[in-house]
This record gives structure tokens, sequence and C-alpha cells, in this order.
């Protein structure tokens, strides 16, 4: 009998294959390094900055509205008019300032000999100057006073040929169809008006101040009628400058308590002394500056810009970004008590049962002005944690039964002082600020020093925050 043999079944078995730790280690690495780096991103890096005693490069530069005695004159006749006297130049009653010849047949004939003279070197260094003046003033954002210029020096090259060509009048005659027109009084000479020749200190106005939509009118022309404006003199050498100032620079200049100023006229980079003071125009704080020279070298000029020459303020530096505003209570000074335990105020306080007494609480005073003590809204106290002053607390005066209500608040600027390694506010009184930093004042009280450490971005932290430095 044949032995049938059982095959054996073979089943294969899957071994379980052993854990990579060095994979495991890197994924675990890598995770944390995009949690890191994703954190990063998304939150703000806080960066200190060290205090450091300066000085701030501040702008002193102004453009102000001048006030001058101008008189303008009129022509009496019509006709053509040639013109002998330079602008800007001083002229008296006998200075021939121009002619009208009624027929123009005169007038032609001096043009014609003027045309074909030539100028002297002398009149070549004046022209010369005065294209050298607008280079100096050319600004591009004001293209349209190049045609002035043009027109200006055009008239200007005629006038100083007709300089040359004087004895040509002698030749005219006594035609009394031609006039000779001297200067009506003593003063500098212009060919233009601008409707502000009438203006005095007591009477500008702010719309005044804003040199953009100023305009003015040559009065230069070849053929006039009768009335029509001609010239106008500028009679004195007093003039005044009215210079627009912020409210922070007219309080500082108050301060100074200062009377006189030095300028430098940016035109030409000369220096003049003007009697200063602060006055009002509507709601706008200016400087008046009362010059007794200088009027004939910008009687052309009603906008002149100018350089007060002061010396800047030294301070603490500190950038911009790290001034803050905070809301302070106000509480008036009758109120403060100070004794063993340190300065603070008498708080209202009731016990379980309602009834009413007082305690001493001991306040940070972070400022103080003439009537009022700045405190902390939010300091509380360190052993329970609780605010020290609620708004609606009371608050009795000493020796006496006046109360006061804690509510009243102020504004503050400040920064976030970090020495510590945690948030605290620190009060700034700004001296000078540009675009950049700030000129704070040293030694005020619950203020900077020397060397602090500061939060470079404010707006980035809340107070009593720690900083990992």
């Amino acid at each position: 009998m044949a032995q049938h043999h059982r095959r054996g079944k073979v089943v294969s078995v899957r071994r379980k294959r052993p854990i990579n730790i060095d994979i495991v280690f890197f994924g675990a690495v890598a995770v944390y390094i995009c949690v890191i780096c994703y954190m990063a991103m998304n939150s703000e890096h806080i960066a200190g900055y060290e205090v450091n005693s300066g000085s701030l490069s501040v702008n002193h530069t102004y453009t102000g509205f001048a006030v001058r005695e101008e008189k303008i004159y009129s022509s009496d006749t019509s006709g053509y008019v040639s013109y002998y006297a330079r602008e800007g130049e001083r002229v008296s009653s006998a200075s021939l300032v121009y002619t009208i010849d009624e027929k123009g047949e005169i007038n032609a004939q001096i043009r014609q000999s003027a045309e074909s003279a030539d100028l002297t070197d002398e009149n070549f260094s004046a022209i010369r100057g005065s294209i050298r003046s607008y280079m100096n003033e050319y600004d591009g954002l004001e293209f349209s006073r190049v045609y002035d210029f043009q027109t200006s020096l055009s008239g200007s090259v005629m006038d100083l040929m007709n300089q040359n060509m004087l004895e040509s009048l002698e030749e005219a005659g006594e035609d009394t169809m031609f006039s000779r027109i001297y200067a009506g009084d003593i003063g500098i000479l212009e060919y233009y008006t601008d409707g502000y020749e009438n203006v005095t200190v007591d009477s500008v106005t702010e719309e005044m101040l804003n040199p953009s939509a100023y305009e003015r009118q040559n009065l230069k022309k070849e053929l006039i009628q009768a009335g029509e404006q001609v010239y106008k003199l500028c009679l004195s050498e007093k003039w005044n400058l009215i210079v627009p100032l912020t409210e922070e620079e007219a309080e500082g200049f108050q301060q100074e308590e200062r009377k006189f100023m030095e300028v430098e006229f940016v035109r030409d980079h000369t220096t003049a002394w003007a009697e200063f003071s602060i006055i009002y125009v509507g709601t706008v704080p200016c400087a008046k500056l009362a010059f007794n020279t200088s009027m004939v070298r910008f009687a052309d000029l009603r906008y002149i810009e100018v350089e007060f020459q002061v010396e800047d303020e030294i301070g603490l530096k500190i950038p911009n970004t790290a001034i803050v505003e905070k809301d302070f209570y106000l509480v008036p000074h009758e109120f403060l008590v100070e004794n063993e335990e340190g300065r603070g105020f008498m708080k209202e306080v009731y016990d379980e049962n309602g009834q009413a007494s007082v305690a001493f609480v001991n306040m940070t005073l972070y400022y103080d002005d003439e009537e009022n003590y700045y405190i902390d809204p939010k300091e509380s106290d360190f052993v329970t944690g609780q605010v020290k002053m609620p708004i609606g607390t009371f608050l009795v005066e000493p020796d006496s039964s006046e109360r006061f209500q804690i509510g009243t608040n102020c504004t503050l600027q400040g920064v976030y002082n970090i020495n510590k390694g945690f948030t605290q506010f620190r009060q700034i009184n700004i001296l000078y600020q540009n675009e950049e930093f700030a000129l704070v004042e040293e030694g005020t009280s619950y203020g900077l020093t020397l060397y602090d450490r500061i939060v470079l971005n404010g707006a980035a932290v809340d107070e009593d925050e720690v900083i990992y430095k």
C-alpha cells in the first residue's frame, strides 16, 4: 500500500523592520526648525537701544513773508515807453525812470540807436549776476518762473542798452509829445506788483503766509495807457519778515526770551541781525523779524527763505520709533502725602460693614505740572495683585475733609525702559525732533538717564512685559 506524504504548507512571515533612530531624530529636528522659523516670521522682534547723549540736527530754514513800505506810480499819459533805470536800483527825484512818446517816432529812433550800441563790461557783469542769482534759486517744481526770468532778463538787457543811449535824448529836443518821467521819491525801483504793497504787519493774513498761490504782474510794456501802473518804489530800509512757526517752536523761543535773531539769507548766504518777537497771524504763531538793512537785496522777492542761526540743544538722543503714549490719572497737588512709607495718597476704604476709613497708598509719581501729579491707572499692589487706584476711588486731603474722585486723565509721551529685563514706562520731555530722532531732556522725574536700555519699537510691547535679551 503506497504511502501518501503530506506536503508541508510554507507560510511567509513578514519581519518587522527595526526603527531607524537617525530618521526619527532628524525628522524631529526638521519639525522643530520649521516651528521656530514660523514663529520668528510671525512674531515681531524686540530690539533694544542704548540711550546716549548728543545733539540733533534740526532744520531751522523757513520761508517768510516780506512787509515793506512800498508805493506804486501810474502814468499820466498814454504812449510808447522806454525804460532808463534798472530794476533794483536806488533812485532819487533826479533819476530818470522812463520816457513816454505819444506818437512813437522819437521812441523808435532811440530804440534803433540803442539796438546798434554795444554793451559795456559792466553791463555784461550785471547780466551775469542776474543769471547766477536765478540759477541759485532754480526750482524744477516751479518751472513757470522760467518765463518770468526770461521776461525780466530781456527787460534788463533793454534797460542797459537804453542807459548807454541816454545821449540820444538830447537829440530828441523838447517835443511836447515826448515826456521824461523822473522818480517820484527816493527808494529802490521795481517793475512788478503783487497786490501786497499796502500790507502792514497788523494786516497780514494766514493766506498770505502760503507762497503756493503767489502771483506777480510784470509792469513793463511797450505801450501803456494813461492811469496804468508803471513802477513802484520801496521807500525804507526798515522792513519786516513774518515767518510761520509751529506751536512748539514758538513756545521754545518764548521760553528763551529771545529778543534778537541772526539769520542767513539762503539766496546769497549773507547774514544779518533782526529784532525778534513772537506774534500770531490768525491762529498761526509767527516770528516777526524787524530789519534795518538788506532790503535792497530782496526788494524783488515777496517770499524770502532764511535760516535761523541758533545753537542745537544737547540732550538724550532716542529714535522716534521708541516713543509711545500712555494714559495717566491726574491728582491735585494738595492730596499728596509724604511719610516714612514714601509718597502717595490717602485712599477712602470701606470695611465689610460699610464703615468708611482712610488708608495710605504708596504710588509712583510719573510727572507733575503746576497743578497735578500723574499716576498710573494700572499700578497694582505687589502682594495682592489688585489695582491700587481703580477709577471712581475717592482720595481724602490730609488735615481736611476735601475729597477727590479718581477719573480725570491725561496722556504723556515716553519710552519703555528694559534695564531690569521687563518693560517700564519712562516719561520724556522732547526738546527737538526731526524725522528720525528726538532729543529729550535729561534728569526729569521718573525719566531717562544716560546709557539706559529702551525698546527700539515701543508700539510692539506693553508695560511690564518680560523681555528676553
